[in-house]
């Protein structure tokens, strides 16, 4: 969460959003094997019979686009760091779901405890545990880099893995 001290700082940050020049890192832990590096782009518009979630969609969507690196695959799991150009509401969910690969814990996007059945049965057993662990969507925002908006110097905020998601990618690990 970023704020601004004044109107004219939320302007200038708001201006920062709009023309694309903030940049932002994403960790996930998604299933399945994530592709090498790769990119989601397309309109995301509202969900046609679920009003909460959104989609990819043909037309009347908004511009959209998440640029991908699979850092770690760890069957039947891969931990995933995310570029999001455009910032658009469940953006980051809704491309993972769209190639296949749901965020973990993510049930209004295809990532929840149903998943587990999708993958051989030897993994149940890890799944169910770490389904006790991570109890939200598997997904961090890490990093931040806005321009001041009145000195114009760059500024970077990072925040390291929680613990759910690092118990999450240790226990998967060591399995």
């Amino acid at each position: 969460i970023m704020i601004a001290k004044n109107d004219r700082s939320h302007q200038i940050l708001s201006k920062q959003f709009a023309d694309r020049k903030v940049k932002k890192v994403y960790k996930a832990i998604a299933w399945g094997g994530v592709p090498e590096k790769g990119k989601v782009d397309g309109l995301i518009g509202r969900h046609p019979s679920n009003r909460k979630a959104f989609k990819i969609v043909n037309n009347l969507g908004r511009e959209s686009l998440t640029r991908f690196t699979p850092e770690e695959y760890l069957p039947p799991l891969s931990y995933v760091t995310l570029y999001p150009k455009t910032g658009r509401t469940h953006q980051i969910r809704v491309h993972l779901k769209a190639i296949g690969h749901p965020i973990l814990a993510d049930d209004m996007y295809g990532g929840g405890k149903k998943m587990i059945k999708s993958f051989h049965v030897k993994y149940t057993q890890i799944l169910n545990r770490i389904f006790k662990n991570m109890n939200r969507v598997a997904l961090h925002a890490e990093k931040l880099e806005i321009t001041h908006p009145t000195t114009g110097d760059k500024m970077r905020f990072q925040s390291p893995i929680p613990d759910d998601m690092n118990n999450t990618l240790n226990l998967i690990r060591n399995a």
